[in-house]
């Protein structure tokens, strides 16, 4: 599956699912789309919705997870424009994902 078409899956996963589930925005990291420093949260895991979310999506997430897998760094949300992101928190950046 190209990249553009699993960002756009992750993307609805996110706002279907409502996730992340833990509400922590990391300040000072601006995103790439609209500019916002005080929106970006990190998303969980796929291990960690265990029991909240039914298991055929968290196979559905996780694959997103793997097709997008990260060598540095983990995926993030920017909650106000609702675009999937690379994050890097130790860096202090998020990225677009191409």
């Amino acid at each position: 599956m190209e990249t553009y078409d699993v960002v756009q899956k992750l993307q609805r996963f996110i706002t279907d699912h409502d996730l992340p589930k833990t509400d922590i925005a990391l300040y000072g990291i601006k995103c790439p789309y609209c500019g916002k420093s005080d929106r970006i949260r990190e998303l969980e895991d796929p291990n960690e919705l265990e029991g909240i979310i039914d298991p055929e999506d968290i196979k559905t997430y996780s694959d997103c997870c793997v097709a997008l897998s990260l060598s540095m760094g983990s995926l993030g949300v920017c909650k106000f424009c609702q675009n999937p992101l690379r994050i890097s928190v130790k860096g202090g950046k998020a990225e677009a994902i191409a």
